[in-house]
């Protein structure tokens, strides 16, 4: 919701389309356009983007991410805890113990998003005689009573991806069973060209990327200086291609 309010606020006075082409011709043709209509004919967004913004969050992010409301970190989070909002409420795929941490920096960013918010106006037609409430005013209030502790996130985000790294050695372990691996690591008996043994033989050959995976999540013990600065390095572990054989 906040992203959308901020894209619209972004959206809000820019020139209609006919008037860009107007100003497309008339530069086209050999016409000078002053600085300030250079930079609106720039940043108009025109209906094909307009239609893109209201279907996919990634084209959102995008969009203020190039107007500067969003940083590129920043960006990469809100489009990856979306995709842990699908797994978790469409497909049913995510690991429950990891909703409430990933619940939880999800409300510490969005809290963050209300502050810098600049909606289209302060105020409506009201009967209310109470003060207007500023975006700004508002920051704090999604994590009001919540103990938001990055040391804390930090110890929850390295358990988790210690407890997939440990099911990969587990699975890989069942796969060298399964196609007769010795500790040799040679086969005793010709493997079949299938699609089980492909995908058995690739598995194993993940396991060659386990001290890295380990030792970077032994690291994210010690990204305690920011909330993206933790979920940063936790999602390319996760984007890793160990994380297929999790899921």
């Amino acid at each position: 919701m906040i992203i959308s309010r901020e894209v619209n606020a972004q959206q809000a006075f820019q020139i209609a389309d006919s008037v860009v082409e107007e100003m497309r011709e008339f530069r086209d043709s050999g016409g000078q356009l002053n600085e300030q209509l250079s930079r609106l004919l720039v940043e108009h967004v025109g209906p094909d983007r307009r239609m893109a913004l209201d279907g996919h969050l990634h084209e959102k992010t995008k969009f203020l991410n190039q107007r500067g409301m969003l940083t590129a970190q920043e960006r990469e989070v809100l489009d990856r805890l979306h995709q842990y909002r699908n797994a978790a409420y469409h497909r049913d795929t995510l690991e429950p113990d990891l909703i409430s941490d990933l619940a939880l920096a999800y409300r510490v960013l969005a809290n963050e998003l209300v502050g810098r918010h600049k909606p289209i106006a302060w105020t409506m037609a009201s009967s209310d005689p109470a003060p207007v409430v500023t975006p700004q005013q508002l920051r704090g209030r999604l994590v009001e009573g919540v103990d938001v502790d990055i040391k804390a996130m930090a110890r929850r985000f390295h358990d988790h991806t210690v407890k997939r790294v440990q099911a990969v050695v587990a699975a890989a372990t069942t796969a060298q069973q399964l196609l007769g691996v010795n500790s040799s690591e040679e086969v005793d008996t010709p493997l079949l060209d299938d699609d089980m043994t492909r995908m058995l033989t690739s598995l194993i050959d993940v396991t060659k990327h386990l001290p890295s995976w380990g030792n970077q999540a032994e690291g994210l013990k010690s990204k305690t200086s920011s909330l993206t600065g933790l979920m940063i390095p936790f999602i390319n572990l996760d984007r890793a291609r160990w994380c297929r054989w999790w899921r």
